[in-house]
């Protein structure tokens, strides 16, 4: 339901549920919560049972709620991606300048991948009209397979069940099929390759970035004129743009 400036009265609930368990110093009944919200105390138990399923809050053997550490963990993965663009600028600097190429980082946004930070050579052959905040189907990029190599089993399926293999140059691939088998092989070589599926005679390279926990939290890629290369040269870059993301990654555990 809507409420009436436009919100999902649900959503604005559970944020205000959320917010006033936090504030608490010490966990709430049920009753509590919903005295404390003016809410029928049938909406408040549905809020707090979902959201104990969700692994959001916790009840104690007193039938007491409070917040749980799963919140921490998000919050401490929002800090990173906001951290992250400035801990990976250096790395990417480096990578742009060896190869004349043009260096992204990237994160998973539904179905498109996210720019969220980019370094051009000066003198790269290659522009491409993308900027930081711009969003790309990522079946077409080497960075979007980074990042759905990296979701659960599950989540991928669905994914894949999901997607709309929109074709953009005669070489993207349009089927869940041959994308999952195009995973496979990024797992062999260990980055990803995006192979003029985006645009004509560019070629792209992807590895990901991963937090403290090894969990994937953005990929890290380099666009170069693929017809310029052959495979020797093409495993060297990949191994530089995997070489990269790794020095992003240490960074971003030591921080």
């Amino acid at each position: 339901m809507v409420s009436d400036n436009g919100f999902v009265r649900s959503v604005e609930r559970v944020a205000a549920l959320l917010e006033l368990l936090s504030e608490r110093k010490s966990p709430m009944r049920m009753i509590e919560v919903a005295q404390a919200l003016d809410l029928p105390k049938s909406t408040t138990h549905g809020l707090l049972q979902t959201l104990q399923a969700k692994e959001l809050v916790v009840r104690d053997d007193n039938q007491r709620y409070r917040l749980s550490l799963r919140l921490f963990s998000l919050a401490a993965t929002a800090l990173e991606l906001v951290d992250l663009p400035e801990l990976a600028r250096p790395a990417m600097e480096e990578l742009s300048g060896s190869t004349g190429g043009t260096c992204n980082l990237a994160v998973l946004d539904g179905h498109y991948v996210l720019y969220i930070e980019k370094v051009e050579h000066r003198d790269s052959l290659v522009r491409l009209v993308t900027h930081v905040g711009t969003r790309i189907p990522a079946h077409v990029t080497a960075l979007g397979k980074v990042l759905v190599a990296a979701l659960p089993e599950a989540d991928q399926k669905q994914w894949l069940t999901d997607h709309v293999f929109e074709r953009m140059t005669d070489h993207t691939i349009t089927d869940a099929d041959d994308f999952r088998k195009d995973l496979l092989g990024q797992a062999k070589r260990g980055y990803a390759l995006d192979n003029q599926e985006l645009h004509s005679a560019i070629t792209g390279f992807a590895a990901p970035v991963r937090d403290h926990t090894g969990t994937v939290v953005a990929a890290l890629s380099l666009t170069y004129l693929g017809s310029s290369m052959n495979a020797g040269e093409k495993r060297g870059l990949g191994a530089q743009v995997v070489q990269a993301a790794d020095t992003v990654s240490t960074a971003l555990s030591n921080r």
